[in-house]
C-alpha cells in the first residue's frame, strides 16, 4: 500500500448502524467477517466510552478459594481487547483495523440477524476446508464464504 492508498479499514465509511445490519463484537474472528464483507457492506462510529463498562473477575487465592469480583474496564483491557483483535488480523495477513471506532456490517438480506449471518459465514468456512485452524488459512475461504453470501442476496 502506498503513502495515498488507504487501507480497507480507512476507507469504511463513517457513520452509525446501517439499516439491516449489525454492530461486530470486539473478537478477530469477526474482525475478518467484517473484513471480508468489504468497506461498502460496513460502517464505522465513535468507540463507546466504556467508562460504564464492567468485567467479572475470578480469582484463587493461595489456600484455593475461588474469589469473584467485578470490576472496572479500563483503558488498559481496551488495549489488550484491541490488540488481540489486531493479532488475529496480523496472523491472517491482513491490515490491522484502526482503534477507536465501533465497527458495523450490513447483513445481506436473507439474513434477520447477525448471529444467522456469522453462523452461515462459519458453517460456509468449514464446509469448504474443515481442517483450517490458522488465522492466514481461513483469511481467504472467509473472504470467498461472506462475498458469496452477500451475492445470494434475494
Amino acid at each position: 500500500m502506498t503513502d495515498t492508498e488507504l487501507s480497507m479499514w480507512e476507507s469504511v465509511p463513517e457513520g452509525g448502524p446501517v439499516e439491516g445490519g449489525a454492530e461486530l463484537d470486539e473478537n478477530g474472528w469477526e474482525a475478518l467477517i467484517g473484513r471480508a464483507a468489504g468497506p461498502e457492506n460496513l460502517r464505522r462510529g465513535p468507540a463507546v466510552d466504556d467508562s460504564a463498562r464492567t468485567l467479572n473477575v475470578t480469582r484463587t487465592d493461595k489456600n484455593g478459594t475461588v474469589i469473584e469480583t467485578i470490576e472496572a474496564f479500563t483503558a488498559h483491557d481496551r488495549q489488550i481487547v484491541d490488540g488481540e483483535v489486531n493479532s488475529y488480523l496480523a496472523d491472517a495477513g491482513v491490515e490491522k483495523r484502526p482503534g477507536g471506532f465501533r465497527w458495523f456490517v450490513r447483513l445481506p438480506s436473507q439474513f434477520s440477524s447477525w448471529e444467522g449471518f456469522r453462523d452461515a459465514a462459519t458453517a460456509a468456512v468449514y464446509a469448504s476446508e474443515p481442517q483450517a485452524v490458522h488465522p492466514a488459512q481461513i483469511a481467504p475461504i472467509m473472504k470467498q464464504a461472506v462475498q458469496r453470501l452477500y451475492a445470494r442476496q434475494e
